[in-house]
This record gives structure tokens, sequence and C-alpha cells, in this order.
């Protein structure tokens, strides 16, 4: 997401990360209504990254995951909520991590697994590691593994 909201516009995914720009402040309105024709060119930049920010999201999501940030006022908000939803807490994200270092240090062709298939989970381990924050780098796991594979392989 992260790619796809910079490659639409930086300042989207800065109000995504870290919430709206504020309103900058400028000469008080002409009229009594509060509307946009008062708005300043800067105020008007301000409502339209907040808005797009929002929009980006509401479009890169399902109707299902809609549901639960349909509510939120802010791109920050509807972040925040859909990070917990798929990461979880800092407690849950921390097991969840420590169960694929686990996995990493553990690895091991399975009985009857291909090469591809191995090559495959070993992959998915390091990804999702990587998406958790804590990269691993390949290099020494593999070579204890190939290290252990049959010569007549």
């Amino acid at each position: 997401m992260e790619i796809f909201a910079k490659a639409y516009d930086v300042k989207v995914w800065r109000v995504i990360k870290k919430g709206n720009y504020p309103l900058p402040a400028s000469t008080p309105p002409r009229n009594d209504h509060d509307d946009i024709y008062s708005y300043s060119k800067e105020q008007l930049e301000a409502v339209q990254v907040n808005n797009k920010a929002r929009n980006l999201l509401h479009n890169a999501i399902s109707g299902e995951e809609y549901e639960k940030i349909s509510s939120c006022d802010t791109a920050k908000e509807m972040w925040d909520k859909l990070k917990v939803t798929y990461e979880g807490t800092s407690k849950v994200k921390e097991t969840h991590i420590n169960m694929l270092v686990h996995d990493y240090e553990l690895f091991s062709r399975r009985e009857g697994e291909s090469i591809e298939e191995m090559f495959a989970m070993f992959s998915k381990i390091i990804s999702d590691l990587k998406a958790f924050g804590k990269p691993y780098t390949s290099g020494n796991q593999v070579r204890k593994i190939l290290r252990s594979l049959p010569t007549t392989w």
C-alpha cells in the first residue's frame, strides 16, 4: 500500500501515516458561510490532499473491509484500524514475529518436498519477517539448507 500511495502522491502517504494536513489560517470569510469558495489556495490544497488520502483507502479495499473503516473521519484513523485488524496489537505482532523467527531458524526440507516447494516456503518466511519490520538475510540459512540436501537429489 505504501508504494501505491506514494506513487499516487507522496503527500497522500504522509496524510495516511501522520494525519490530516491542518487547514492553514487565512483571512476570515467575507460571509457567514464557511464554504469552499472562501478557502485560500493553501487551504484548498490541504483539503484536497486529505480527501485524496481517504479516497485512495476507500478504493483500495473490499466492501467487507470498508465496513470496518466506514465510521472513520480521517485517513490516519482508517489506516490505524486496518493495521490493527491485519497486524494485530503489538503483543500479537511480537508473537507472530517470534513464531516466524523460530520457523526461520529451524527451517529444513520436509520429506518428499521438492526444491520449488521448499524455496517457496522459505521465501514466504523471509517475506513475512520483512513485512513485520524484521528483515533476515537468506544467505547463511540457505547454505545450511543446501548442505542438508542429499547429494543424489
